[in-house]
């Protein structure tokens, strides 16, 4: 049986993040070792990140054979938008293993990962994908916003999610959840808007 787990990123179990790194490069070659990979964080510790699993096995009794079959990262950060200051998570690193795909394990992890959103302390989460993925990402909860921009990077060097086209020619797209009642209440200043998260240059989720 397949269950749904999550870890802090620094506390993820070694057997579960070279899963994890499996996953990931079926999805994202980098061209890396497993060791080398192994050696490094799976997401900026910078944003609280939380790791969710979908995986196969027994955890406690044998860990080293646990399979990853699906995985993502919650990114989370003060932002302030409009004059208010926001808990703002997203999602990032949204993976299947590619031998396990097409068999409902990502929409099951995502639908997952919305509901821990929703229930956390966080205001909105707010994240973008290829526009093709939009309607996968609202079946699982979220909400397209057609006329934001997500503005990563920093104030100084700005990276826009407008600016980006795939190799494919997807352009990206954001959804957002409003999870707070200070985020419902103020809902519309989210639309027709540019949301700056201020990450680290080159980043964006």
């Amino acid at each position: 049986m397949a269950n749904v787990v999550a870890f802090r990123e620094p506390d993820l179990p070694p057997p579960l993040k070279a899963g994890a790194i499996e996953v990931l490069e079926g999805a994202w070659p980098s061209g890396r070792s497993l060791e080398q990979r192994m050696s490094r964080p799976l997401a900026n510790r910078d944003y609280a990140p939380v790791c969710m699993l979908l995986v196969e096995g027994d955890l406690e009794a044998d860990a080293q054979h646990a399979q990853v079959l699906a995985f993502l990262v919650i990114p989370t950060k003060r932002i302030v938008h409009a004059g208010r200051e926001y808990i703002a998570s997203g999602l990032s690193a949204v993976s299947t293993h590619p031998a396990h795909r097409a068999r409902g394990y990502g929409s099951r992890l995502v639908r997952a990962a919305y509901e821990t959103l929703t229930s956390s302390d966080a205001d909105l989460a707010i994240f973008t994908c290829d526009e093709p993925l939009a309607p996968f990402y609202e079946s699982c909860g979220f909400t397209l916003m057609p006329t934001t921009t997500v503005v990563g990077g920093t104030r100084e060097q700005p990276f826009r999610s407008d600016s980006i086209v795939s190799e494919e020619g997807h352009r990206k797209v954001t959804l957002m959840a409003a999870i707070s009642d200070p985020a419902r209440v103020h809902w519309s200043d989210f639309e027709d808007s540019d949301v700056y998260l201020e990450l680290r240059a080159g980043d964006l989720w």
